[in-house]
């Protein structure tokens, strides 16, 4: 009787044990397709060192949640997986929007984005300035120890000018209507209807890399 019950009671643990990692798998995979993000229909072939999963940030300089976005996305770069390689890009709908592209590839193309990126954002949402005319925002490179001639060299170069052209192409491929987008690996947009906050937006990012990284 003893023996029996002994194996009555490994097979209720094997039983339990096997329906809550089934539960648990399910329940791991929490985001909806539709609800919670949208699968591109054109995606981009995105192709990432050491086959890292691309986290891609659509931002305008000039959108209010775009700057108040910044600190869940540092925290999030912070704290990611090593496979997930988080990146920005400018969104560019018109001409304005591209003079604060050029802003964003000068610095880049500088080496100085990690200072100028948030002095940016500060100047346009603290400090009141629009940022569209060259003499602005060369001063805003001034401060940072950028001379004329470095910045005349950057502005318009062709390396600026190519990586423009290529956001105003994915702009319109990834039909970004808003910003803050969140782009995964080219395939996914994590900005569906049920996706209604800063945290939302990061949790179904995060998701989202880790299908793409357990695909590959």
């Amino acid at each position: 009787m003893i023996k029996y019950f002994k194996k009555a009671k490994r097979y209720l643990f094997l039983t339990l044990s096997f329906f809550f990692t089934i539960g648990y798998a399910d329940d791991h995979l929490v985001y909806e397709e539709g609800r919670h993000y949208n699968t591109l229909g054109l995606a981009e072939r995105i192709v990432a060192e050491d086959n890292k999963v691309e986290v891609l940030e659509v931002f305008a300089y000039s959108c209010n949640h775009c700057f108040n976005f910044e600190p869940y996305l540092d925290q999030f770069d912070d704290s990611k997986a090593d496979y997930i390689d988080v990146v920005k890009m400018p969104v560019i709908f018109n001409d304005a929007y591209k003079m604060h592209a050029r802003i964003y590839y000068t610095a880049e193309s500088l080496g100085n984005l990690d200072v100028m990126h948030t002095e940016v954002y500060r100047a346009i949402h603290l400090d009141r300035k629009m940022l569209m005319e060259e003499d602005e925002i060369f001063a805003l490179f001034e401060k940072h120890g950028v001379t004329e001639e470095e910045f005349q060299s950057r502005f318009r170069s062709f390396t600026v000018e190519s990586k423009i052209n290529r956001a105003q192409r994915l702009t319109r491929k990834y039909k970004i209507r808003s910003t803050p987008s969140m782009i995964i690996n080219g395939k996914y947009m994590a900005n569906g209807p049920a996706t209604r906050t800063f945290e939302d937006m990061i949790a179904v990012s995060k998701e989202l890399a880790e299908r793409e990284f357990l695909s590959n």
